[in-house]
């Protein structure tokens, strides 16, 4: 049986390269490449005969954002299994990302033996939540439903322009960071405020950030 062929994408080099390591002492899985943020992994991916069965990714990197990322993997190649690897633990971030394809979630404090279960399970077509943030995110789900006669749910781009926001760009970035015109921003602020009851920007981030929206 061929090895489950994974690719890492992460920009804290030391800790990558630790996984790597760790990852390749199995006979059953083999790094097959790495990269420090997501624009030159999913470039690196492209070139490698055949894909990567899975791709363990970080969130918040240099340049395009993971939750960017995830959903550009998954359209070019939907067979690809994504597991994100992250030290948030916010249920709207699982909540966005295995919205947006993802199949597992794990924190940066997870043990080995977490990683290596998570990227068997999702090769073979399972998922994995780690154990630690399955609480918070069924809470989530909860108070999801419990608002939803309320408010519409925030889409997975609506949570992208949102974390953009957060992170304090301009729309003409966010454009450029999504591959979206300005107009399309635009349109899509337009919505999260009304789902939020926001009146402007800087309103919607406080809003997002005390229902944990983003951390």
């Amino acid at each position: 049986m061929a090895a489950t062929r994974v690719f890492l994408i992460d920009d804290h080099h030391v800790l990558r390269q630790g996984i790597a390591r760790m990852l390749d002492q199995e006979s059953d899985i083999t790094v097959v490449g790495q990269a420090g943020d997501a624009q030159s992994g999913i470039r690196s991916m492209e070139a490698l005969q055949p894909y990567p069965e899975v791709v363990v990714i970080d969130l918040k990197m240099p340049g395009q954002s993971g939750m960017s990322a995830i959903g550009e993997i998954i359209a070019a190649h939907p067979d690809t299994r994504i597991i994100v690897f992250t030290m948030y633990d916010n249920p709207g971030y699982v909540w966005s990302t295995m919205n947006a394809g993802a199949r597992g979630y794990l924190l940066k404090s997870a043990s080995s033996g977490d990683l290596l279960r998570a990227v068997r399970s999702v090769a073979s077509g399972g998922g994995y939540l780690q154990a630690e943030i399955t609480m918070p995110l069924l809470k989530r789900l909860v108070q999801d439903a419990r608002s939803a006669e309320d408010r519409g749910a925030l889409s997975v781009r609506e949570m992208q322009i949102l974390e953009a926001l957060a992170d304090g760009l301009s729309n003409k970035m966010i454009a450029r960071t999504l591959n979206i015109t300005e107009e399309t921003v635009k349109s899509h602020l337009k919505k999260i405020y009304e789902k939020l009851g926001a009146a402007d920007r800087a309103h919607a981030v406080a809003i997002a950030l005390r229902q944990q929206l983003i951390g």
